[in-house]
């Protein structure tokens, strides 16, 4: 029932390329998703590691200027604190202020400037709308402290769902765009423990919620904090689902793609091929001429139509050839037992007659003239030489004795005589099974025959070559040679029925005979046999 290639085409075209498309679509998705999780960790963290060094710089390059000023005199470079310059005692006891005392004073500046006495370096705190951090340098007894503005950190947010913060050496944030943030305690968040170490990187987290964030980090040298830049990945990935809406157009159009190919299928594949069954059906009923017209499709089947007319051609002529070749043969058959007869009638038979005459010639001289029946006996004698030597042909021809009898090349070698023929070997001589030998003296005979009936020939060469995969016979004259047909399916065309029976006893054996002959040019005939069931 699902048999036929329409189905069949169906079956494998429609279903396959549907799930082949959405396979692609599945393994695009999830492969396009895994190379965006890898690309904006990537960013993240790069982005961590810059806004990081920004901020090491910045602390370092304000701690060396520091270090430089002197406080009783501010030049220039005192610029660069734009949150003042004031110099404390041991106990943060307010020595001098610049511009003015009552900015140190302040209660915000008291809490930075202690940690900032303590450690280097204050936490970040807001004042106005600056971030800012203190910055203390020890001269003699006292400290020199200096106040400048931090780089942004509420900049580096991506499309405004980005947070990036500080946290301090034990995972609490210091630094956060939501001030109600500072404070809490991140050291169990994802990327806390790898900055605290001094890592830099990125990674993912599950929020308590669920969401999946994705976090960038890197540490601040000078003063062991850590900066972390958080992005959610649903917001990150939300666009690429959009083209999860086209998946089912994707399918629609593979349908109809299918659907195209199909029908271009049973139009230029089901239908031409359905013609040439047909065709081909014909042509095993007899009908040789049936795949001459075009049955249209793709050029393959066109190919495939013409082929099919050419062999159908070539066995309608081997058929022809073989009835021919068994016309000939038929007629050769009778030919030959019209020769034995006229032979033995005009041979064999007179030779007895006279035979029978001779003896009664030598009864009545023995009676009569007893000295002229010796001569009369010598006569008979010479008469029954001559008949047992035209029986012995006969036979020889029937069946060869030398062939049964000494083997191949001894059969051969007689052949030669006969036909005045030149014999070599090449190679070692070796017995084959009877009916090879008597295929390969058989073709013999007929090639000696055939240049003794046509060519006219001045030097006749029989050569005999032996391998351990073949056995060769070669018969090459110099007489006067015919136009050869190209291949041995026109032998019988071209009326060459001993060339034929020549091949057809190769062929029996799995071997071959080539013909190569111009006119004026003298021939050559090959057979070759395989070696099989060698005899010992």
């Amino acid at each position: 029932m699902f048999r036929d290639l329409r189905t069949q085409l169906l079956l494998w075209t429609i279903l396959p390329l549907g799930a082949i498309l959405i396979v692609i679509a599945y393994l695009g998705v999830n492969s396009h998703q895994a190379a965006m999780r890898e690309m904006v960790a990537e960013r993240d963290g790069v982005v961590a590691r810059v806004a990081a060094a920004q901020w090491s710089d910045a602390l370092l390059d304000h701690a060396r200027l520091l270090s430089t000023l002197d406080p009783a005199r501010c030049d220039a470079n005192c610029a660069a604190f734009d949150g003042g310059i004031a110099l404390f005692d041991a106990q943060a006891n307010l020595l001098r202020a610049y511009p003015s005392n009552a900015v140190w004073d302040a209660p915000r500046r008291r809490a930075p400037t202690r940690d900032a006495l303590a450690n280097s370096f204050s936490f970040p705190f807001s004042e106005g709308d600056a971030l800012r951090a203190l910055v203390a340098i020890p001269q003699a007894n006292n400290f020199l402290v200096g106040a400048f503005t931090l780089p942004p950190i509420a900049d580096l947010g991506f499309g405004g769902h980005g947070t990036a913060y500080l946290v301090d050496a034990r995972g609490k944030i210091i630094a956060h765009p939501h001030a109600s943030r500072i404070g809490e305690d991140m050291s169990r968040h994802a990327g806390i423990v790898e900055v605290m170490r001094g890592e830099s990187g990125a990674t993912f987290h599950h929020a308590d919620n669920g969401a999946e964030i994705v976090i960038g980090y890197a540490p601040i040298a000078p003063t062991g904090w850590g900066l972390l830049v958080e992005e959610p990945w649903e917001e990150i990935v939300a666009p690429m689902f959009q083209y999860s809406v086209l998946l089912p157009l994707m399918l629609a159009l593979a349908a109809v793609v299918a659907l195209g190919a199909v029908y271009f299928g049973i139009r230029n594949v089901i239908r031409p091929l359905q013609n040439l069954a047909q065709a081909a059906n014909r042509i095993a009923y007899g009908d040789y001429r049936a795949a001459e017209q075009t049955v249209g499709g793709v050029q393959e089947i066109e190919s495939l139509r013409e082929t099919l007319d050419a062999m159908a051609r070539q066995v309608n002529a081997a058929q022809r050839a073989m009835q021919d070749y068994i016309t000939a043969m038929t007629r050769g058959q009778e030919d030959e037992r019209i020769r034995l007869a006229r032979e033995l009638h005009d041979d064999t038979i007179q030779s007895l007659i006279a035979l029978q005459q001779r003896v009664e010639m030598v009864e009545k001289a023995l009676s009569q003239d007893p000295a002229r029946a010796n001569e009369k006996i010598r006569e008979l004698r010479e008469l029954v030489a001559s008949s047992l030597t035209s029986v012995r042909r006969f036979v020889r021809d029937l069946r060869p004795t030398y062939l049964e009898e000494l083997g191949l090349i001894p059969a051969l070698e007689m052949l030669s005589r006969e036909a005045r023929a030149s014999f070599q070997i090449v190679g070692e001589e070796t017995r084959l099974d009877a009916e090879r030998e008597l295929a390969l003296y058989r073709i013999a005979q007929e090639a000696l025959r055939n240049v003794a009936k046509h060519a006219r020939a001045q030097t006749i060469t029989l050569t005999v070559t032996f391998d351990t995969r073949e056995v060769a016979i070669t018969i090459e004259d110099d007489g006067v040679g015919f136009a050869a047909p190209d291949a041995p399916t026109a032998y019988a065309r071209a009326g060459h029925f001993g060339l034929m029976g020549m091949q057809e006893r190769a062929q029996l054996f799995g071997g071959k005979v080539y013909v190569k002959s111009e006119r004026g040019k003298g021939t050559k005939v090959v057979a070759f046999v395989p070696v099989s069931a060698v005899v010992g």
